[in-house]
């Protein structure tokens, strides 16, 4: 049955499930998205997520060519090459899973966790650890590392974990290798939404010197939903068992099959160049609030994110409403700093969805002078519904996967 017929039929058999499915095509076509979260699958990934290897499972018995360990070996040396791992873990449904899997390996009910912002605290429901926070200093906006190594020595963490989802600079792992070496902490970062510019060398990696490192495979590489986990060769067969122990024996083979294809994309030339765009297009981001008089913290973006705030006397959630409205999607967050109960609040901003879409440093400007209004001055109805037909005409035509970013066969 083709295409067109499908969905002739589900309109038939399942209205309910078929208008929801239209309502999220508007939804997409007609607004724009700055979640950090949230990105368009690659079209080889999305192919593959519907093809016939939809009706094929995992079995880590099956070692014929066709079978899942067949596969899973082509999936993980994609994953070690690529960002020049011991070992890598592919079978994993999402970065929950991953954070349950290395919490599980490496520590024991009691110990404690020195986390960035208390990252992965809330992914060890039913389990027992200590969570202490570090995070950027208040007035600078920046970390203090003097301060983290003192904060490490003082607590003994037994795991030192760093997720910079809400830090927009790229940062020395060498310092944060060292803290770990002197408290003998394992040290865990997670790239989930930064994997891109990692792969791409648009900053740096913490695989040479963290002994775990982990990624969301949606957002930044833009694949299916899922997770790797990247390991050194020493606690390789610790992790390797927590994955069974925990469940995570296997992985359709659609999702594999994807995963693998967005893997190869990311070390493309193409990918390349899109996520050098995804940083043009974040830094002027970053200007043009600033220009136009909102507060962006950290003091700019070395990467796809910016954390951007209101003006003096401005509400952030009137602000988040009145940019709902205007139909452009973001995500507002407390960001923790290193003095206990002091958050700061921004709205996480990422450029990887606009330039998934083919937008560049114009339409950027352009969208940040837009934005810029709610967090700057308090519209009117009529001004928010002027400013909502403005992005309609600028994202209506917009693909949601732009044609320039398909790699082609010479890749």
């Amino acid at each position: 049955m083709k295409r067109a017929e499908v969905v002739s039929h589900l309109k038939t058999f399942d209205p309910e499930i078929y208008n929801l499915l239209e309502e999220e095509r508007q939804r997409q076509h007609y607004t724009l998205s700055l979640m950090p979260n949230m990105n368009a699958m690659s079209p080889f990934a999305k192919y593959l997520e519907g093809s016939v290897l939809t009706n094929s499972f995992f079995d880590r018995h099956d070692e014929t060519t066709s079978g899942g360990l067949h596969l899973d070996a082509i999936v993980r040396k994609r994953a070690m090459e690529l960002f020049h791992s011991d070992h890598a873990i592919v079978r994993l449904g999402n970065i929950v899973a991953a954070s349950r899997v290395v919490f599980q390996a490496l520590l024991e009910p009691g110990d404690t966790v020195l986390s960035f912002n208390l990252r992965k605290k809330d992914h060890v429901t039913g389990l027992s650890y200590n969570f202490e926070n570090y995070g950027i200093e208040p007035g600078t906006q920046e970390i203090d590392w003097g301060a983290v190594r003192a904060q490490a020595e003082r607590v003994k963490p037994r795991l030192i974990i760093f997720s910079p989802v809400s830090y927009p600079r790229t940062i020395n792992y060498q310092i944060l290798y060292e803290i770990a070496q002197t408290v003998d902490a394992y040290l865990w970062v997670d790239i989930s939404q930064s994997v891109g510019l990692v792969a791409a060398k648009l900053v740096p990696s913490p695989v040479p010197l963290a002994d775990v490192v982990t990624f969301s495979t949606r957002d930044s590489l833009r694949g299916p939903d899922g997770a790797v986990l990247l390991t050194k060769r020493d606690i390789a067969a610790r992790m390797d068992a927590a994955v069974i122990n925990t469940g995570h024996e296997a992985l359709h083979m659609n999702h594999l099959a994807a995963l693998g294809v967005v893997l190869r994309e990311a070390g493309s030339e193409s990918y390349r160049i899109y996520a050098e765009q995804v940083v043009r297009n974040a830094q002027v981001l970053a200007r043009t609030l600033a220009d136009h008089g909102s507060s962006v913290l950290c003091g700019g973006t070395d990467t796809h994110l910016v954390l951007a705030s209101t003006a003096a006397g401005i509400d952030m959630r009137e602000a988040v409403k009145a940019i709902g409205h205007m139909g452009i999607r973001v995500k507002p967050d407390s960001v923790p700093t290193m003095n206990s109960g002091l958050f700061l609040h921004a709205l996480r901003l990422s450029t990887s969805s606009p330039t998934t879409r083919g937008m560049a440093e114009q339409d950027i400007a352009y969208i940040g002078s837009l934005l810029a209004k709610p967090l700057t001055t308090i519209l009117t109805p009529e001004e928010i519904e002027k400013t909502r037909q403005e992005i309609v005409a600028l994202v209506k035509d917009a693909p949601i996967f732009d044609d320039e970013w398909m790699c082609d066969s010479e890749e």
